[in-house]
Parts: C-alpha cells; sequence; structure tokens
C-alpha cells in the first residue's frame, strides 16, 4: 500500500501530532507498506528521502512554525502515486493534501487531532469567541470531502457530528509509544530521591494546556504532601509566566520546568514519576494518558472532554470536578497513600494493553483497506 501523511509538524518537532505521525509510519513501513510524509521544513532534521518539505514562516508561536503551500505540490513528490492520502490537519498543509488526494485518485482518510473551536476559547482573551460558529462550518465542510474522518475519542466524535460533518467517522485512539524503565533505574537516572513523589505534567505551554492551574492546585497539595515535586515539561511561551508564579506561590524550588524533552528522557520521566497531572479542559484524546499509562503511571485530572475514555476513578487514576481545590485534593491524596497509588498504578498498567501500537495500526490498516476494498478498480494517477 502507498500511503501519504499529511501534517503541519512531524518529528523531531515534540508535540502529539508529531509523534503519532512518527509511529504510524514506523509502524506501517515495518509491515511492508510504503509511507511518504508531506510537512513543513524544520531545521535540525535529517534527510530522508520519504519526507518531503514546504516552506514556513514564523507564526504566533515561536516553536510551532506555519507550513505554507504556495508553490503548490512540492518537486520530490511530483511523479509519485497513492492509494491512501491521509491529512491530520484541516488547514495549512490539510488542504494541499486533499488536493493531492483528489488529483492522484487516493482515496482520503482525515484525523481530529483537536477540536479547533476549543482555540478560540484559550486566545484572544474571548474576542475570538464569536467566530466559533463559522469556524465549525468551514471545518465540517472540509472534513465532509473524506471518505473516512478518525476520531481519537468519544468528544471528538460527537462535535464532529455537532458541527455538521458528513462523512463515516470512527473511532481510532491514540498508542503509547513508550519503551518504560525500571522505576529505580529512571530515579538514579534522574537524580529524584527515594522519599520524593513526582506529578508530573507534560504538555505544550500554551493556555488552553493550564499548566497555571496545575501550578495552583500543586501549590494547596503540598500543604499535607511535604515531598510533593512538580515536573512540567514542555515547550512554549508561557514559560517564563510558569517560573514565575511558581514564586509568587512560594513552591519554585519544589517546581522544575525542564522545556521539551527527546522520546528517551520523556520516557525516563514517565518512568520516574508517581502521577501524571493535567488541568487542562480541551483535551481531544491526551496521549500523555496512555504513555504515562503504559509506565504504570495513574493520572489525576478533571472530568473533561478526552480523559473520560481512558481515566477511570479508582481503576487508573482520578477525574475530579473542575472546581477550586478539587484537582489538588485528588493529588494529595494519590500521592500520599502509598496503597492508593500501587492500586492505581497497577489499572494503568492493565489498561495501557488498550493501547500498544501493533493494536492501534493493525485498526487503522483495516480502514485503509475497507476504503481500498470499495473503491473497486484503481483509480491511481500519478502527481
Amino acid at each position: 500500500m502507498r500511503i501519504l501523511m499529511v501534517t503541519n509538524t512531524y518529528a523531531p518537532a515534540r508535540n502529539g501530532v508529531a509523534a503519532v505521525v512518527r509511529m504510524l509510519r514506523r509502524e506501517l513501513e515495518a509491515r511492508g507498506h510504503e509511507v511518504d510524509v508531506l510537512t513543513g521544513r524544520l531545521g535540525g532534521r535529517p534527510r530522508d528521502e520519504r519526507v518531503h518539505e514546504t516552506p514556513v514562516v514564523r507564526g504566533f508561536a515561536p516553536d510551532f512554525p506555519l507550513p505554507v503551500s504556495l508553490l503548490g505540490v512540492p518537486r520530490s513528490l511530483r511523479g509519485k502515486t497513492f492509494d491512501v492520502v491521509h491529512v491530520h490537519h484541516p488547514v495549512l498543509l490539510g488542504r494541499l493534501g486533499k488536493r493531492i488526494a483528489d488529483r492522484c485518485g487516493a482515496r482520503t482518510v482525515f484525523t481530529a487531532h483537536s477540536v479547533y473551536t476549543d482555540y478560540l476559547d484559550a486566545y484572544g482573551a474571548g474576542l475570538l469567541r464569536p467566530m466559533k460558529p463559522g469556524v465549525a462550518r468551514s471545518a465540517a465542510a472540509f472534513l465532509s470531502g473524506f471518505d473516512l474522518v478518525l476520531a481519537p475519542s468519544s468528544h471528538v466524535r460527537r462535535t464532529m457530528r455537532e458541527w455538521g460533518v458528513d462523512a463515516r467517522i470512527e473511532m481510532l485512539e491514540a498508542a503509547a509509544d513508550v519503551a518504560p524503565l525500571p522505576r529505580g533505574e529512571a530515579r538514579r537516572l534522574l537524580g529524584v530521591g527515594p522519599r520524593e513523589l513526582v506529578a508530573l505534567d507534560v504538555g505544550r505551554l500554551a493556555p488552553e494546556k493550564r499548566h497555571d492551574v496545575v501550578l495552583r492546585e500543586f501549590s494547596a497539595a503540598r500543604l499535607l504532601v511535604p515531598d510533593a515535586r512538580l515536573v512540567i515539561v514542555g515547550d512554549g511561551h508561557e514559560r517564563v509566566r510558569l517560573e514565575r508564579m511558581a514564586r509568587e506561590l512560594g513552591v519554585a524550588a519544589r517546581v522544575r520546568i525542564l522545556g521539551g524533552l527527546d522520546r528517551e528522557r520523556l520516557t525516563a520521566w514517565y518512568s520516574a514519576a508517581d502521577v501524571l497531572v493535567a488541568g487542562s479542559l480541551s483535551e481531544t484524546g491526551p496521549l500523555t494518558v496512555v504513555e504515562a499509562m503504559a509506565c504504570g503511571v495513574p493520572a489525576v485530572a478533571y472530568d473533561a472532554p478526552g480523559f473520560e475514555d481512558r481515566v477511570a476513578t479508582g481503576d487508573n487514576g482520578v477525574l475530579v470536578e473542575p472546581r477550586d481545590g478539587e484537582l489538588a485534593a485528588a493529588l494529595a491524596a494519590a500521592l500520599g497513600d502509598a496503597e492508593v497509588r500501587e492500586k492505581l498504578s497497577a489499572g494503568a498498567r492493565r489498561r495501557a494493553g488498550e493501547y500498544v501500537p501493533e493494536r492501534v495500526v493493525a485498526t487503522l490498516l483495516g480502514y485503509y483497506d475497507e476504503l481500498l476494498s470499495s473503491a473497486g478498480e484503481s483509480r491511481c494517477r500519478s502527481l
């Protein structure tokens, strides 16, 4: 099978979409399929004849360059044919990807990694909210042109239907692409003391991730669990504000903001942590939760979209109502009771079996095969 992945961001970029596409490519190629990637140019990326780059411009976030497609199909893609074009963003390269699919007669798949209207709540001090209906209509019109839309959670699937997406929608949850380290080894590697209780918060340092809420709740939880320590992993323009906030709350000595980490270092932190903590209310299908579960780390988060499919309170984590103090209480309860932590950790490891790459990719290939079977005679043409 010849597959083109179209994504605005790709390895070595450090974000969820880049990680998902990298994993899909590796696993599909391991099964004998040909996978090309169309993405934006990124400094430090090793030369790869299967990765086709477009120019980029710097956007509102310096760590997230925006690819542009004004020059059309990259020369390195010309002459190629594809059976499936799998698009991962609705704007920028997503539109070019759909045109490529139409031109070469490929079947089309779209993965909705975000609920795009949520960004209009997080940015612009509320001034962008009136744009939400228009954004939803535009996204629905674009997605309706695909043969298959994949949703990483039931929340995203419901939202796509509410927007009016007129296409087949199926679930495909993210895979945990990590190889856990033994806990003691990870702690020695990272310099974590045997008595320290680590709450790990992983995500882009951006307003919608609500790391500031995690900081406030952690400062309250630490009054009950003095050995608690918060480690925040992620890049973004919120870092200076979060560091200042930690000082103002009086917890700077117990908080580390590490920036972005490579996969090996991030896996070590997952393996060393006691709990994963998240403050977001707008996740689609948080990859961090399944990665943490693979390392036996339960999640403490809000009962909000994206988490409800992955976390069951009392089994592999704790979900609380989004009210002041609730996250702090749950965090203190999990960190402060070794028996509770052990029970939740066992549940996390058990649940992680649902999110192994082999299982997720087998499901995806099943969808690809269905689309190609229903297409009848091959329609593929060279670009």
